[in-house]
């Protein structure tokens, strides 16, 4: 099954995310091969900065619900108190996208 999963950081809290992005970052190596895509969702300034930064969304392959909310419970950013809001849904690819 795929999921979606879209975090909005708390405000303010662009400093928490670059103290733990490595740790979030090594945290997700040994799931590569099941997030399907992802990454940091930016805000109203240029798109292009980092301190534009509000949030991530990925998408990943996971067995069940549990999996997906073990994933989200346990990445060093979730630990760290980052993120204001958690929306994790079922997911699938539309019929115009030809990929997996």
């Amino acid at each position: 099954m795929l999921f979606l999963i879209y975090r909005k950081d708390r405000p303010g809290s662009l400093q928490v995310r670059i103290d733990n992005y490595a740790a979030h970052l090594a945290y997700l190596e040994p799931l590569k091969a099941k997030i399907q895509v992802g990454g940091p969702t930016l805000g109203a300034g240029t798109g292009t900065d980092d301190k534009d930064m509000t949030g991530s969304f990925l998408i990943m392959e996971a067995e069940s619900w549990d999996e997906v909310h073990s994933f989200v419970e346990n990445d060093p950013f979730t630990k760290a108190g980052l993120f204001a809001a958690t929306i994790v849904e079922r997911w699938k690819h539309g019929k115009h996208n030809d990929s997996k």
